[in-house]
């Protein structure tokens, strides 16, 4: 039996931990643009966009899932829409990540999911530690989209 299946709660280190993780290779990419170093062909912008598109597609993933098994939540189809439209804009963005307008799609994207997460509350309530993490862990990212938004329009 897991560390975590004893304390007969959701929230554990290492969600948190896997939630700070996972901003790591956006700074990555932040420091990727500043240097102007590149791994493989790949530069810090695309690199950055890739993984932006990822992660939000995969945040919209997590709604969709929670949706379909939570068949009585009250914004169960808020979410499934929402889930799908997001992804699609990440999706878009990445495809057109060497124009001006996919860093502050995806950054707004964030911002969408963070807040939607807040009102709508699509997953298990008792997660209430983990979703402050995840705030954190949002506003974090937000600010390297900026970063690199004033990094790539200077």
């Amino acid at each position: 039996m897991t560390r975590e299946a004893t304390h007969g709660h959701g929230d554990t280190p290492l969600f948190n931990r896997l939630a700070y993780l996972g901003a790591v290779p956006f700074a990555i990419g932040v420091a990727m643009a500043l240097t102007g170093y590149a791994w493989a062909g790949v530069d810090g912008r695309l690199l950055f966009t890739a993984y932006s598109s990822v992660i939000l597609s995969f945040l919209c993933g997590i709604w969709w899932g929670g949706a379909l098994n939570r068949v009585d939540h009250p914004y169960r189809f808020r979410l499934m829409i929402a889930s799908n439209l997001v992804a699609l804009a990440a999706w878009l963005a990445l495809l057109f990540y060497d124009t001006r307008s996919a860093l502050p799609a995806l950054a707004l994207g964030y911002v969408f999911v963070e807040r939607a997460e807040a009102r709508w509350k699509p997953n298990r309530p008792d997660l209430t530690g983990y979703f402050k993490t995840r705030s954190r862990v949002t506003y974090f990212v937000v600010a390297c989209h900026v970063l690199m938004i004033a990094l790539l329009w200077r």
